[in-house]
């Protein structure tokens, strides 16, 4: 056994009550809520137990609604996900090192830990997501998308009611016809906090939002600073803000073919910022600065990189720089002044067309305000 091993190993048996309070692995068959484990980037860690990386691909996914009361309603997204022993220990074990092992490569570790154990190709296999399993699926329902942080309430868009049964609520139109919940309120936030109402998404006409729809159809109508897009947004109704403090927002996507863009964009979030400390050489500086451009990016496609040389001042000269320039233009906003303590707002955001990708999506969008959240909403984007 290698030093760098066993000191590993001495580390987690000499930690190991601190560790009994983490999150372990669900089994083979269990519904669990809400289970988080140690989070090492800016992503929480879910789906403890899943075979692939955090939530994958290869789980089966849904949403539902759960009435809170007469008008509002609980969305509920549950993940179906194969399991094995060999997935479940390796999320075991990069949860324990998470917790209790500062300064050591817990992914190495673990990674390497499940190859020797179970070989590379169903460790490969794994990773991806795929099999083999070894019982029933583990079901995995998350009301937040944090831990810790304030779980949303819906309401039913103006023209439809919320109807429950066994709990679950549907909102439907004097036709009976099922429509889609809309934002309506953080019901845990503080006096503090900026209030929403008449919450509406959906595809932008003019500075408008057209209708409430959070399918959006990119098909390129639309001209951006980029190219040819497909505007949409939100619009509401606020109270109770700080004009001097902005609101910031920020985004995530799932989904789409860009394979490698959307791993390196993925790693970035998970890892711990890098190139830190004293001791980061030039090359480990570089890789931080590297990751800090990824992490800043809503989605791999906005994940922009600039070159340019320095005057002898130390100053960049513009006229030669490398690729886009400071009025790059995301398509996801992520501060927007205020310009009022109250009144009426629109955030805009677009979608290329022409990325070399045209897979469907899912993008989520959280808005905060002075650390309250704001609102939040998940747009399909069908090309």
């Amino acid at each position: 056994m290698s030093p760098a091993r066993l000191l590993f190993l001495v580390a987690l048996v000499l930690l190991a009550p601190i560790g009994a309070s983490a999150q372990w692995s669900a089994q083979p068959g269990d519904t669990v809520r809400n289970a988080f484990g140690p989070m090492p980037g800016t992503l929480p860690s879910m789906c403890r137990g899943a075979c692939g990386k955090a939530c994958p691909e290869s789980c089966s996914q849904s949403v539902t609604f759960e009435c809170l009361d007469s008008e509002r309603a609980r969305r509920v997204v549950s993940y179906t996900c194969g399991t094995h022993r060999g997935c479940r220990e390796h999320d075991d074990c990069l949860d324990a090192c998470r917790m209790n092992a500062d300064g050591l490569d817990c992914d190495t570790y673990c990674h390497t830990q499940a190859i020797e154990t179970w070989g590379i190709e169903r460790a490969s296999s794994w990773s991806m997501g795929s099999g083999p399993f070894d019982g029933d699926p583990i079901r995995f329902e998350y009301t937040l998308h944090a831990p810790n942080s304030h779980e949303p309430a819906f309401r039913c868009p103006e023209g439809a009611r919320l109807s429950c049964s066994s709990g679950l609520g549907r909102c439907l139109t004097a036709g009976g016809a099922a429509v889609e919940p809309v934002f309506d309120s953080y019901p845990t936030a503080g006096p503090d906090a900026m209030q929403v109402a008449a919450f509406r998404a959906g595809a932008l006409c003019g500075e408008r939002v057209c209708n409430q729809a959070t399918t959006i159809r990119v098909d390129g109508q639309d001209t951006c600073e980029r190219g040819r897009c497909t505007r949409y947004g939100v619009e509401f109704d606020y109270r109770n803000a700080d004009p001097a403090v902005p609101l910031e927002c920020s985004a995530s996507t799932t989904g789409g073919g860009d394979f490698v863009g959307n791993l390196l964009k993925g790693a970035a979030d998970a890892m711990p910022q890098q190139g830190q400390g004293p001791e980061a050489d030039g090359m480990a500086q570089l890789m931080g600065l590297f990751q800090q451009v990824l992490k800043s990016a809503d989605t791999s496609e906005d994940a922009q990189i600039s070159m340019t040389p320095l005057d002898e001042a130390g100053n960049p000269i513009e006229s030669q720089r490398v690729g886009p320039g400071t009025d790059f233009v995301p398509s996801v906003p992520r501060s927007i002044p205020l310009p009022a303590a109250s009144g009426r707002l629109v955030v805009p955001m677009y979608q290329l067309v022409d990325i070399g990708d045209t897979s469907d999506r899912v993008r989520e969008i959280r808005c905060t305000h002075k650390g309250w959240p704001v609102f939040e909403v998940a747009f399909q984007l069908q090309f």
